[in-house]
């Protein structure tokens, strides 16, 4: 008996949330026409059931993300019973997330027929409506929600938001002047009336909006800049000093004078005093530090084409560091500026002192360690990759650059006991991915076991065939070992073909042919890889005069071994070679 009535009372909360489903604020739809009730009858208890039973359990597919079997379940809800407005309006839901637009118009059509007054049913019509190409029945919808609603202002947004689309700026301005009226001047719908008289290329109109915040409040320095910058950029300049001068009644110091004095004289190309001007806003204590960062922000992607923009952009940051010390941002905007300068060094100092301030901040972690293994500090990458590690233990990237810390000083074993773990960590990352496998690669070479070393290379390369760098490397080990010399001479001529200017992988290819005995061939390319930047190459230089020995050039050979040394090689035969002028393998 239990049963029955725990079976009964789960049916009775179906029937309850289903018809709730409706209950949003009534609003007339329009011309809308009824749905046909021709074949519509009158439904029996069991079948009231069963509908509520296929809705409540479309619901719980829908939720837990299988929208199809969802669509399927509503579906049957539809044909059990076509008056069910709910059931419309989630299939057109369903539809529309998938971008069947088509579909979701004739269910969103059908739920708006069956409840007119449902305010959520007229949203997602006229949303779909937007998406093909109905403007008008959008415009439409949304003029009717908005007039039957005063109060609901996204309403408005919506409305006029939708005259925009269509081109219809005038229209959508006189949206914009009712919300004005009901919700006074504020700055955001001072601002979007502005943008459209501009379209409209009414400059006056445009200025008019911004006066009316100025009237409101005669003191809001920020109400100026706004007056300035439409000024600016319609190239009025008498009106840009004209307003500055109004600025500078009210407060002759204020940072927002600086900033756009600094834009004036940008605008007319005196770019000594725009940045003179631009420091001062930058040591002003009224100025936000967010606009500060802001400003420089936009510094980023000019210094890669102007060394002035770089300088300019290291001086501001500067500034800021000076002016918040304590400000974690500030450390690392520096850092990020001074890393651009080509200054690894400072710039591993002032990520560190971010860090200090902020432990929390993951991307600043990454920044600093790469910065740091660039720097050659091994160690010290090493220690402090520990401590990231401590605080992301399910960042994989740390995992790998504590893997190449390891290898670079000489503990394969940990290298790659590290670089498994953190492999393991990655999802949906394939480029990555290909980082660890190269690194395993590398360690397995370092530890003799070719065959583990061979298989992460391939895996690798599975994932992209044609990533130069691994390219490169498993060819020049392969040609170490002497084995696969064809396979690693495509290879490598592969990764030529990639980046031809690469001096590591010229020489690769030239130690290939040297060891298929290709001499003559392997000193053109050994001279290519000398001509691009090879020439300080401890390895390039010793292999240069392998190859010229081998061409019975002796005294250019040992030239060449001497050079070798010179750059610090640590090969064992080296000298041995200078001494007897001999080639020892």
């Amino acid at each position: 008996m239990k049963k029955l009535i725990s079976f009964f009372s789960v049916l009775l909360s179906i029937i309850i949330l289903n018809s709730c489903k409706s209950s949003s604020p009534a609003v007339s739809s329009g011309k809308t026409k009824p749905v046909p009730k021709s074949n519509s009858k009158a439904l029996s208890t069991e079948e009231h059931l069963q509908a509520d039973y296929l809705f409540f359990n479309a619901i719980k597919e829908k939720s837990i993300g299988n929208p199809d079997k969802a669509k399927e379940l509503f579906s049957q809800v539809i044909r059990i019973d076509d008056s069910n407005d709910a059931a419309f309006y989630e299939l057109a839901q369903l539809y529309y997330q998938k971008e069947k637009f088509q579909d979701a118009l004739f269910f969103a059509k059908t739920a708006a027929q069956l409840k007119p007054a449902n305010e959520w049913y007229q949203l997602l019509l006229a949303d779909v409506y937007m998406n093909t190409g109905k403007v008008n029945e959008a415009i439409a919808i949304h003029g009717k929600l908005a007039k039957s609603n005063p109060n609901q202002i996204d309403y408005y947004f919506n409305w006029a938001n939708a005259l925009i689309f269509a081109g219809k700026i005038e229209e959508a301005i006189k949206v914009y002047d009712m919300v004005e009226q009901r919700i006074g001047i504020e700055k955001d719908l001072i601002v979007r009336k502005e943008r459209m008289y501009l379209k409209l290329g009414k400059i006056d109109k445009a200025a008019s909006e911004i006066e009316k915040l100025i009237k409101e409040n005669p003191t809001d320095l920020g109400a100026y800049s706004l007056l300035v910058e439409l000024y600016q950029a319609n190239n009025l300049f008498d009106n840009v000093l004209a307003t500055i001068e109004r600025m500078k009644k009210i407060n002759p110091s204020s940072p927002y004078i600086y900033l756009s004095m600094a834009e004036y004289y940008r605008s007319i190309k005196d770019n000594g005093n725009s940045f003179e001007q631009l420091k001062l806003a930058f040591r002003s204590p009224e100025l936000d530090s967010e606009i500060k960062i802001r400003i420089l922000s936009s510094y980023f992607p000019l210094v890669s084409f102007k060394e002035e923009m770089l300088q300019q952009a290291l001086e501001l940051a500067d500034i800021l560091t000076v002016m918040y010390p304590s400000e974690a941002m500030a450390h690392a905007i520096l850092a990020d500026f001074l890393n651009m300068a080509d200054k690894p060094k400072e710039a591993v100092a002032e990520y560190r002192l971010s860090l200090d301030l902020d432990k929390d901040n993951e991307q600043i972690w990454q920044q600093y360690l790469f910065k740091l293994n660039e720097t050659g500090d091994n160690q010290k990458m090493l220690t402090e990759c520990e401590e990231a590690l401590s605080l992301f233990p399910n960042n994989p990237v740390f995992y790998l650059l504590n893997g190449v810390g390891n290898y670079d000083l000489k503990d394969y074993p940990k290298a790659v006991e590290i670089l498994l773990s953190g492999s393991k960590l990655v999802v949906d990352n394939a480029n990555l991915l290909i980082d660890f496998y190269s690194r395993l690669g590398d360690c397995y070479h370092e530890l003799k076991n070719d065959e583990e070393s061979d298989n992460y290379y391939e895996k690798a390369l599975k994932l992209n065939p044609k990533n130069a760098y691994v390219l490169n490397n498993y060819s020049y080990y392969l040609s170490l070992r002497k084995v696969s010399l064809d396979k690693a001479e495509s290879m490598s001529k592969q990764s030529i073909e990639l980046m031809p200017d690469q001096a590591s992988f010229l020489d690769t290819y030239a130690w290939i042919l040297y060891q298929k005995d290709n001499y003559n061939e392997a000193k053109i390319w050994i001279e290519k890889a000398i001509q691009h930047n090879g020439s300080s190459s401890a390895t390039i230089l010793e292999h240069y005069g392998d190859i010229l020995f081998k061409l019975q050039l002796t005294n250019e050979a040992v030239e060449q071994w001497k050079k070798a040394k010179s750059a610090g090689s640590d090969s064992k035969l080296l000298d041995k070679k200078i001494a007897d002028q001999k080639l020892y393998e």
